[in-house]
């Protein structure tokens, strides 16, 4: 009962209807069926008391109803015009207009839902995000939304997002790119289920303050509800804090990752090559592997050798290098003759070569 009321009290906020979509359907099929029963009734009149045919009959009932009237039949007997008056004039015709005011309610009824995540949608193979960052969530939203449809493996997965922050309904820049909002928060099976996560091919559980540790609780708590289906669906969790990463992997999440706003690209990749997150992520770490320039001067040599002196040396992973004119090229192909006056090295903050080992490396072209 506390759950009805709520409901009621949500859509009434919303501005829609308090009516839901089933009882809207269930009332134009009454209307529908009286209407079907007085044009019927008109029609067995016009026979009986005109002397219609079942075909001519029908023509003037419907004719008569929809106010048309072409004129080349109509009821001249008392009988046939009483019936005329009282079935069709009377109620056929206020029932008809009912109809149609409650067929354009519906639409619009039907449209505002949608835009304010009041709609149940049917998806499948989709992307569902839950829940919205409380700090800047609009913007990280649009830009997370674009590097997913900028991906080529990601772009035809439609995107549901499933949060209680936008009750006015989603900012116009997400619902030009064909995201739907479902509003709610996921508390039971009935939310979820609401959200299709039975049949979402990625579920992106965002953490809500990526500054407060309390919010690994929030998404505990959601991969937990989440565990009570079985989910074919790729699931990635934002965690705050990295003691909790175990924990949120023991609760069914294929990916954790931290809640970086400034990089959206991250969780893209986690969709798009999981794995790679990792070492991605690895890159945000003062005590993981990082990119160093070393300017040291590379005589003109194929990358490709270049790069596997400096692996067989154990110095590194090169990247990239810059030219003589200073332009930066990164991964160039392994038999692309590089010259050039400095190189790009990812290394491990442990093993990091000074720069006159690189520069023995590098000048040793056999």
């Amino acid at each position: 009962m506390l759950r009805i009321k709520s409901d009621l009290q949500r859509r009434r906020r919303a501005g829609v209807s308090s009516q839901t979509p089933s009882e809207r359907h269930r009332k134009m099929l009454v209307l529908l069926l009286l209407m079907s029963g007085l044009a019927s009734l008109n029609v067995i009149g016009m026979m009986y008391f005109e002397a219609l045919s079942l075909d001519d009959a029908v023509w003037l009932t419907l004719t008569t109803i929809t106010t048309v009237g072409y004129g080349d039949f109509s009821a001249e007997t008392p009988g046939g015009r009483l019936t005329t008056i009282v079935l069709l004039y009377i109620f056929g015709i206020f029932l008809l207009a009912q109809i149609a005011g409650e067929w354009i309610d519906l639409r619009a009824d039907r449209r505002e839902r949608k835009r304010r995540g009041l709609w149940r949608w049917s998806m499948k193979d989709h992307i569902l995000i839950i829940n919205t960052p409380d700090r800047d969530g609009d913007r990280y939203l649009a830009l997370l939304v674009e590097q997913i449809m900028g991906s080529k493996s990601l772009a035809d997965h439609p995107i549901q997002i499933f949060s209680s922050k936008y009750p006015q309904g989603l900012p116009e820049e997400l619902n030009l790119k064909g995201v739907v909002l479902h509003s709610g928060a996921p508390e039971g099976r009935g939310q979820l289920h609401a959200v299709s996560v039975e049949t979402a091919a990625y579920i992106l559980v965002l953490a809500v303050d990526a500054t407060d540790y309390r919010s690994d609780s929030i998404t505990l708590d959601i991969l937990d509800r989440l565990k009570q289906y079985d989910l074919p669906g790729y699931v990635i969790a934002e965690c705050v804090q990295d003691e909790n990463r175990d924990r949120l992997r023991n609760h069914g999440a294929h990916a954790v990752i931290r809640p970086v706003r400034a990089y959206p690209e991250l969780l893209v990749r986690a969709m798009a090559a999981p794995g790679t997150e990792t070492i991605l992520e690895d890159l945000f770490k003062h005590d993981g592997v990082h990119s160093r320039r070393y300017n040291v001067t590379i005589q003109l040599q194929p990358w490709g050798q270049l790069a596997a002196r400096i692996l067989m040396a154990g110095l590194g992973t090169p990247l990239g290098y810059v030219d003589r004119s200073g332009q930066i090229i990164t991964n160039p192909h392994a038999s692309e003759e590089v010259d050039g006056e400095a190189l790009f090295i990812m290394v491990n903050h442990d093993r990091i070569p000074d720069h006159q080992q690189m520069q023995d490396v590098v000048s040793n072209v056999s």
